[in-house]
């Protein structure tokens, strides 16, 4: 590879971010303009023309899937490996200067990382030994609130000093014991893997040169999602040779809720002065008229530091907007879009996927889908590594690595049974406390221990020797390897194959499937197999990384897991004021043009046709089977679209048929303009002819409307006034005489 060859492939501005390699640079790269190009042909440039070896360079991303393609990319411009480039998530590239420098924070290299659901559970156990009452406040908030001030490096003794009421006394409480129990436990939440290297930084002044002078070039990914803490390591990293590249865009910042500040990015040139400021525009991916569409949105922002994105791929399709009457017809609506894009328009099913804003959408969409036998997957509902069996695996994997781990101990003690009931526990965790050990301390000295029956300290013994004996190999065999060890030592197939439960079946075929993605672990690490190494990799993992594109299913997600994705079919489905914009998110300012932010994220990920649907209807927030039914108005959001990239289907005032059990349905609302009657010669329903509906009784067709999700049909009703149905779902018998009806 050559310097030519290298800028050949990239357009102007793509070109002149690669080539600015001294000083502070922001590339502020609208959705579908090629940033990981920049990122990877940038790095590639840099070490081709000698200004930096692979171990002088840092290239940051938020998810691992992006992180391995960005390395892949830039071995393959190099054709060489670049091994010693760090390159990863905030995370994992943290995790990786604690294996080295754990010593400077108190903890042992060994360390357990806690996902949510481990943070949970310790600080349940904290709030019952300080009996504060999880009716007044739950774990998980508590873990929340935690969390949110770790981002803004607010510890536990400041938010002690900050806490002026008797709930935030409380809660300081729990966080001050929640960090001695994190540091009794050699274990790290996700939050610390970001705080503890800049408290290492902080307080050791040789250790933080050390990685100064080492990253001679920074480059971030995504720099528009980054929070205070994350901010402020980049700062320091990069502080010595200033040669820090961001890439970001303000218009798809997202992820305020958790702790992004978007001011990151939009005072970025008076963060570092001297700063480079590169704008690309071109888009690769959509329409113009998707693009035009998504430019009219966004310019509603104040916050925004401004781009106009255009592409040569021509005009395209007009926006296809369906107005809907309830959920149900939305999903019909869906389903037949993608049974009409997948059989006429030669489109593949993993080439369309549905967004929406909140997870509790896609059961109708999934209902509805299985109805019509179209395949589809889900990113984002039970994560596979969030499952029982396999936590329950994690657990007894995580003990081995880090016998201070007393949550993942917990877990498991009594998993398969022992026969160890509450009260043994209590008496184990009364000692932990009290001495201040970890629980594995504690049951290696369970003879030692009152209270513990005879029987149940046998067994406690023998678990114990059992964990010991398997922590003895841990140098001598890989992760695999281990993992049958643990499975055949403690049984942890056998209690799912002897039983019947179809539940159960399914527990064991996640089983086979944890170890399918251990051999291959151990396949794409030879230099590194270890159980240790896979326990990092598998607790950084996020949705994204574990989703196949390439499986003929068609994909669901919300907007939120969307970014960074692009597909030829998009339909983002719920847009109505109170869900997209969230009604708590509508009153502030800042939060809806956060919303408005999620609604062109959406509409940028279209590549070819983008469809937008709207309920009139909607059963939301409901205490029994049904939910409660609100009448929505559309999102405010629709009217930002101009109606010259538009095109409009209004089918507010169509029946669906809908099987016994399901919501009833609802009243008519008549359209303020009249639906045409379009009659088809290829339609086996004509004008005239008589029908007989399940519900409606006896009619006859007067208007047939041949579109793009089915046959419309205006019936007259003998004993009901004029209805409109979807032909295709409504289950109509034809007769061309009515008393043979």
């Amino acid at each position: 590879m050559n310097n030519s060859g290298i800028l050949e492939q990239l357009n102007p501005s793509q070109q002149e971010a690669v080539l600015h390699t001294e000083g502070p640079l922001l590339v502020l790269a609208g959705a579908g303009s090629g940033k990981t190009r920049v990122l990877t042909y940038r790095i590639a440039y840099i070490i081709e023309n000698g200004l930096a070896t692979p171990h002088q360079i840092m290239a940051v991303t938020f998810t691992n899937k992006a992180a391995n393609e960005m390395k892949q990319r830039v071995e393959y411009l190099l054709k060489m490996p670049v091994q010693q480039l760090w390159i990863g998530t905030f995370h994992s590239i943290s995790a990786r200067i604690l294996h080295y420098e754990a010593k400077y924070a108190g903890y042992q290299p060994n360390f357990s990382i806690y996902d949510t659901d481990d943070q949970e559970n310790l600080i349940k156990r904290i709030m019952g030994f300080l009996n504060i009452n999880m009716e007044m406040i739950s774990p998980r908030q508590v873990q929340h609130i935690i969390s949110d001030a770790k981002n803004k490096l607010i510890d536990a003794k400041q938010f002690d000093k900050n806490a002026s009421d008797f709930r935030n006394q409380n809660i300081a409480k729990i966080f001050s014991e929640y960090e001695i129990a994190l540091r009794r436990n050699n274990a790290l939440d996700f939050d610390d893997l970001i705080i503890q290297p800049i408290e290492i930084f902080s307080s050791h002044r040789d250790v933080l040169q050390k990685y100064q002078n080492r990253f001679k070039y920074i480059l971030v990914d995504e720099y528009q999602d980054t929070n205070k803490a994350q901010y402020y390591w980049i700062k320091l990293l990069s502080k010595a040779h200033r040669n820090l590249c961001v890439v970001g865009d303000e218009d798809q910042s997202i992820y305020h809720w958790r702790g992004a500040d978007i001011s990151n990015i939009l005072n970025f040139e008076q963060d570092y002065a001297n700063c480079k400021v590169v704008r690309l525009e071109q888009n690769y991916r959509s329409t113009q008229t998707i693009l035009s569409a998504a430019n009219a949105l966004v310019s509603n922002n104040i916050n925004r530091l401004g781009k106009n994105l255009w592409s040569n791929k021509g005009t395209g399709d007009p926006i296809q907007i369906y107005y809907t009457q309830d959920e149900i017809a939305e999903s019909v609506a869906v389903s037949s879009l993608i049974k009409n894009e997948s059989s006429t328009s030669g489109y593949s099913l993993n080439e369309i996927v549905i967004l929406y804003r909140t997870n509790a959408q896609s059961r109708i969409l999934e209902d509805q889908l299985r109805r019509n036998g179209i395949p589809y997957t889900i990113v984002g509902g039970i994560r596979f590594y969030e499952r029982k069996e396999i936590k329950d695996i994690l657990a007894y994997l995580k003990i081995l690595v880090n016998q201070n781990d007393s949550v993942s101990l917990q877990r498991i003690i009594n998993f398969p049974s022992r026969g160890i009931g509450p009260t043994s526990m209590k008496v184990l965790n009364e000692y932990t406390f009290e001495k201040k050990s970890s629980l594995y301390q504690a049951i290696s000295q369970i003879d030692s221990l009152p209270n513990i029956q005879a029987g149940i300290a046998k067994r406690i013994k023998e678990f114990h020797q059992s964990l010991e004996t398997i922590h003895t190999l841990l140098d001598q065999l890989n992760a695999y390897q281990i993992v049958e060890r643990v499975i055949k030592e403690f049984k942890l197939k056998e209690i799912y194959e002897k039983s019947e439960l179809v539940e159960d079946e399914i527990r064991l075929e996640n089983i086979n499937e944890f170890l399918n993605s251990l051999e291959i672990f151990v396949s794409t690490h030879p230099d590194n197999d270890s159980l240790e190494n896979y326990l990092d990799e598998v607790s950084l993992l996020t949705d994204i990384d574990r989703w196949d594109p390439d499986k003929p299913y068609v994909t669901l997600m919300t907007l939120h897991s969307a970014k960074g994705l692009e597909f030829p079919i998009v339909i983002v489905t719920g847009l109505e004021d109170g869900l997209l914009p969230l009604s708590r998110n509508s009153d502030s300012q800042d939060d809806l043009e956060e919303e408005r932010r999620l609604f062109y994220v959406g509409m940028t990920r279209a590549m070819d046709k983008l469809y937008i649907l709207n309920a009139q209807r909607r059963h939301r927030f409901g205490r029994d089977e049904f939910g409660t039914n609100f009448r929505s108005l559309p999102s405010r959001f629709l009217k930002e679209i101009p109606d010259e990239f538009i095109q409009v289907h209004d089918f507010r005032d169509y029946v669906y048929y809908r099987p016994k059990g399901e919501l009833s349905n609802q009243t008519q609302f008549q359209l303020d303009t009249p639906v045409g009657q379009l009659p088809d010669e290829e339609s086996e329903f004509k004008i005239g002819q008589y029908v007989k509906h399940d519900f409606f009784g006896r009619g006859q067709v007067i208007g047939v409307e041949i579109s793009s999700i089915g046959t419309k049909l205006t019936i007259q009703f003998e004993k009901s006034s004029i209805k409109k149905l979807i032909a295709e779902y409504a289950n109509l018998v034809i007769s061309d005489d009515l008393e043979n009806l």
